[in-house]
């Protein structure tokens, strides 16, 4: 039996999520179909919502919903927290579950992806150029970043990062601690699904 094209362009989007296959999508896609109409336009009205409310800060890359047309997210506009140390994640979640210890007081930098080997092109998407304008910036202004730190989880594409990233900090000329996660995170783990004290003791055992 042949799925309509509207289906099957459905079906298409949803496989786009990661961590989300084609099984898994075409499940969502015809549950969401058999929900009541007020459930469907909820769905659609909180898609459209999350495009439109939402932008992303201009100096860490958090999205967020600005209240008064500022640029900024809470974290980087809190001028209570260390703005000269920097962490450096991979991606949102990442930095959720560093806040969520409640040790951390510097501000971060997503990079939307680790680099892969394989994909050249990738490197050339990530928020990589932002970070290395970010700290020529505050040299430029007195307000040195002091320490740089490359909180990226300890897989094959995690490490070409890390590497790549301490490089490119270094070429810079510039005075910046650049520090890597301690001990407690296994070879292959990701930062996203660590315990609070693994990441606390990662923190704090950086080097």
């Amino acid at each position: 039996m042949e799925i309509s094209r509207p289906i099957k362009n459905f079906i298409t989007l949803f496989s786009k999520i990661p961590g989300i296959g084609p099984r898994q999508a075409t499940r969502i896609v015809f549950w969401l179909l058999h929900q009541p109409k007020d459930i469907q336009t909820e769905f659609s009205k909180t898609i459209e919502n999350a495009t439109t409310k939402i932008k992303l800060c201009a100096d860490c890359f958090f999205p967020f919903e600005p209240k008064n047309n500022e640029s900024l997210c809470e974290i980087c506009r809190n001028q209570q927290r260390e703005h000269s140390i920097i962490c450096v994640v991979e991606k949102e979640t990442d930095l959720l579950s560093i806040e969520k210890t409640n040790k951390y007081k510097g501000v971060y930098h997503i990079l939307g992806g680790l680099m892969s080997e394989i994909d050249e092109k990738k490197k050339q998407e990530l928020n990589i150029k932002p970070l290395l304008l970010r700290i020529k910036k505050s040299f430029q202004e007195k307000k040195p970043i002091k320490e740089i730190i490359l909180a990226l989880s300890p897989t094959s594409e995690g490490n070409l990062t890390t590497y790549y990233l301490e490089k490119a900090i270094k070429n810079l000329g510039l005075n910046i601690k650049i520090t890597k996660l301690g001990r407690g995170l296994p070879h292959g783990g990701e930062v996203e699904f660590a315990d609070s004290e693994t990441l606390i003791n990662a923190l704090e055992g950086r080097k």
